[in-house]
């Protein structure tokens, strides 16, 4: 695949549009995971979007790296295994006690309407817009410019729905206008060495390749 180029301008972005078959709507009864710490620095609520940044692939944040309290970001997953994958990318080492994390599940109080990046429909917008599939696997610095430009864009949006790099699985970034979309409280909230989770996290981490510790 050829590099991702930067992308376009933001004014030739909103005129490129979005098609309705370059859409992703999540109904509101999917089920999505994700896991956290919830001690230590820099902890954050399980339904909290994150305004610190840019940091991770698709961080909407405007540079310099700092607090940007009207641009957040919040990730997760369409699966257990993909949550996992994406938070313990780094090391390929599930560590179920350092940070305290916990794994959560949620459904979200409506449909969420995600531009569709990997191709999950028939819609094509990446390459329609000059750039290509490789937004999800791209360097964090350029995938950030094309998140930062198409919140400019489209700032109703609620965010990305792309294809976890290391799960393969739709894995979902969202920003801040998702923020009303979050129930008041998760479906499952457990943390990682809960003994009720020992199976399911032991066959999430023989599928992803992962060491569970």
């Amino acid at each position: 695949m050829p590099p991702l180029p930067h992308p376009p301008g933001v004014d030739a972005l909103r005129a490129a549009g979005i098609q309705p078959d370059e859409y992703l709507e999540l109904p509101a009864d999917t089920m999505i995971w994700r896991v956290h710490r919830t001690s230590g620095t820099h902890v954050l609520p399980w339904n909290a979007l994150r305004t610190y940044g840019p940091i991770l692939r698709f961080d909407p944040h405007p540079r310099p790296r700092k607090d940007h309290p009207r641009h957040g970001v919040w990730y997760g997953a369409s699966d257990v295994p993909g949550a996992l994958a994406e938070m313990f990318q780094a090391t390929h080492v599930i560590d179920r006690t350092a940070g305290t994390p916990y794994l959560t599940g949620l459904q979200f109080t409506r449909p969420l309407c995600l531009l569709d990046v990997a191709g999950f429909g028939d819609g094509r917008w990446p390459t329609r817009v000059g750039g290509n599939f490789a937004l999800g696997t791209a360097a964090h610095g350029i995938a950030q410019h094309w998140a930062r430009t198409i919140r400019a864009a489209h700032p109703d949006l609620d965010g990305l729905a792309y294809r976890g790099r290391f799960s393969g699985g739709l894995c979902l970034a969202l920003f801040t206008p998702a923020a009303s979309a979050f129930p008041p409280t998760p479906a499952l909230s457990l943390p990682l060495d809960h003994p009720g989770l020992a199976s399911r996290l032991a066959g999430a981490a023989r599928r992803v390749g992962y060491i569970l510790t």
